[in-house]
């Protein structure tokens, strides 16, 4: 099965102009064209929309390549989309040859995106701007509005002195042969058959998919790949593509943060009964060291901690390929009885996980 991280990546990486000027310049050029997007952006279609000092929007379209083989579109997806605005908020606010990187990221989730979801839209504003560290927050709606998720972040600021007057070249851009890859066709999904997916028990559609290679378009994408699942415990592996770039060395926190998320809701996803399915309602990360694009896989880890009627609660590891840790994160999720059922049946995302909050509350 080809996944989009095989491919050689596009856009602009360890590009000095894009530090030659305050924060607030460098984003207004990339708003207009004049500085080439780094390879996150080219791989999900997330634009910067408009900034101001201390405020950032961004947006992003809701592609089938997002989802996972039912269908469904994981929480973590906003933690992927979060962290570029809520960033860029805080560097509109930086002068020239600063540069900073996200050390935490906190994400609740409100609603699912959905299939009618067109395009999530995040709004950042700056709490605080100091030497070392920034905080900020961000609201991401639909296109229609109406709030889906709330997030915030600490990032650490630092120098990169840069010649203001230095006449840098741009840099090699990759390819140009084929379209960027959230514009293309999703291949059909191998996961499995919609119609028997609330028959299944849940760990042994785990096992079938490690043991058969079933893949997810969302894995498809990222280059996500399970490798071991036991009761309450997940494991995969993540490559460190240069597509994960945000324009560093080093991979975007968000994209991390999505298969941390992911690996999370696995690990809950194993602990499930028959025709059981689960919502993640947060997420809180924290990022240890950097995670240097181009070199050995990451290894993801997920396991659950707390096994309550309604609500599950696990952690996630992500290691670099010497051991060493570059991420920990925990979240919380609501277990939908019967929700794989109404999945199978027709039901629409969106309205199962409605009706079981809904019975939450009661």
């Amino acid at each position: 099965m080809p996944y989009i991280t095989d491919e050689p990546a596009r856009g602009a990486i360890a590009d000095l102009r894009a530090l030659q000027q305050s924060g607030l310049q460098t984003f207004k050029r990339y708003i207009h064209g004049e500085l080439p997007v780094p390879p996150i952006w080219r791989l999900t279609g997330m634009r910067p929309t408009e900034v101001g000092l201390g405020k950032a929007n961004f947006s992003m379209p809701i592609t089938p390549w997002l989802a996972d083989g039912t269908g469904i579109y994981w929480g973590g997806l906003f933690a992927l989309f979060a962290d570029s605005p809520l960033a860029s908020a805080i560097w509109t606010t930086l002068p020239a040859g600063k540069v900073l990187a996200t050390s935490e990221l906190n994400i609740s989730f409100l609603r699912p995106i959905t299939k009618q979801t067109e395009t999530i839209i995040g709004h950042a504003n700056t709490v605080h701007s100091g030497s070392q560290v920034g905080l900020s927050t961000v609201l991401i709606t639909d296109q229609q509005g109406r709030s889906l998720a709330f997030g915030s972040s600490r990032c650490l600021i630092a120098d990169f002195p840069v010649d203001p007057d230095a006449s840098f070249p741009e840099p090699d851009l990759g390819p140009t042969d084929t379209v960027d890859p959230y514009l293309r066709d999703v291949p059909a999904s191998d996961f499995c058959n919609l119609q028997e997916f609330g028959k299944w028990t849940p760990i042994d559609l785990q096992r079938a998919t490690i043991q058969e290679n079933r893949t997810h378009p969302i894995w498809q994408f990222t280059g996500y790949k399970p490798t071991r699942v036991e009761s309450g415990f997940f494991q995969a592996t993540l490559p460190s593509s240069p597509w994960f770039s945000n324009g560093s060395l080093s991979i975007n926190g968000g994209l991390l943060a999505w298969a941390a998320e992911f690996t999370m809701g696995a690990s809950v996803y194993s602990t499930l009964a028959p025709g059981d399915l689960m919502a993640s309602l947060d997420m809180h990360i924290r990022f240890t060291r950097p995670a240097s694009i181009g070199t050995d896989p990451l290894t993801l880890t997920g396991r659950v901690h707390h096994l309550g009627r309604q609500l599950r609660v696990a952690s996630s590891d992500i290691e670099n390929a010497e051991g060493k840790r570059v991420a920990m994160a925990t979240g919380s999720a609501l277990v939908i009885p019967g929700g794989a059922r109404m999945l199978s049946e027709g039901m629409k995302p969106e309205d199962i996980i409605a009706s079981a909050t809904a019975m939450q509350r009661k």
